[in-house]
């Protein structure tokens, strides 16, 4: 009962920082795309921000590497 829980529990970690990378990637092209040579606009991000992104980049990668269940 416990492992199902801490299973779903997880999931829904991987479904949330799916979302975090998807959203700073957005945000990430669109200041790439809207910019222009003459004036250059900077993909500015807070520091906890960047905190939660490196956190779900890593658990993204280390949920291919070795999945999600316990």
């Amino acid at each position: 009962m416990l492992i199902v829980i801490l299973n779903k529990i997880f999931l829904i970690l991987f479904f949330m920082s799916c979302l975090n990378l998807i959203r700073h990637t957005y945000y990430f092209l669109q200041a790439g795309l809207t910019s222009t040579e003459e004036e250059p606009k900077k993909y500015r991000i807070s520091n906890v921000s960047l905190y939660l992104l490196s956190i779900s980049i890593a658990y993204i990668l280390s949920v291919f590497i070795t999945g999600i269940t316990i």
